[in-house]
């Protein structure tokens, strides 16, 4: 059984891997121009909720407790996995610029790669780092964690979490 704080990274990889499903499928349209909107709206959620409320979690929190537990951990996973993140960064940043110069094959491009990394990443994330937490933190520090979770949620406007959750998973 997974720890409070651990479970909720797992659930919102669900939310993020919901959202891929949906640009595959949003990808695969004859004319992307005609889903102008909805992609730019789709760079907005992978930006904030998988970025902002996820990614920096992560970085923000556990990355720098697993770094304390065990010094080759940040030298090693945490760091490929920082890596990535600053790679998603710059390819929402891509994305925006090709969406908005109506560039839709270097939107299509960008996006297919975007997605199959992110896939790869949370995969990662999901068979490795969160299994090592969950061995490695002690009852204590996992329940600090799942509470510095729930504070940055509130910081950063937790009913906008929650609006891009049900709007991903048609629960509006």
């Amino acid at each position: 059984m997974n720890s409070q704080a651990i479970q909720i990274l797992y659930d919102e990889h669900a939310v993020i891997l919901e959202a891929i499903d949906q640009v595959r499928i949003l990808l695969e349209a004859e004319d992307l121009s005609a889903h102008s909107e909805t992609l730019q709206w789709f760079i907005t959620f992978f930006s904030q909720y998988g970025d902002t409320f996820h990614h920096h979690k992560e970085e923000d929190l556990l990355f720098s407790v697993l770094a304390r537990k065990n010094e080759m951990l940040a030298g090693g996973i945490v760091q490929a996995l920082c890596e990535h993140h600053e790679m998603f960064r710059e390819n929402l940043r891509d994305l925006r610029k090709a969406v908005s110069g109506e560039n839709w094959k270097t939107v299509t491009n960008i996006f297919t790669q975007y997605l199959s990394d992110l896939t790869d990443h949370i995969s990662a994330e999901d068979d490795e780092l969160f299994i090592t937490a969950e061995e490695l933190l002690d009852n204590d520090e996992k329940e600090s964690l799942y509470f510095s979770f729930l504070d940055k949620d509130r910081e950063l406007d937790e009913n906008m979490k929650r609006k891009y959750e049900e709007r991903i998973l048609g629960e509006i």
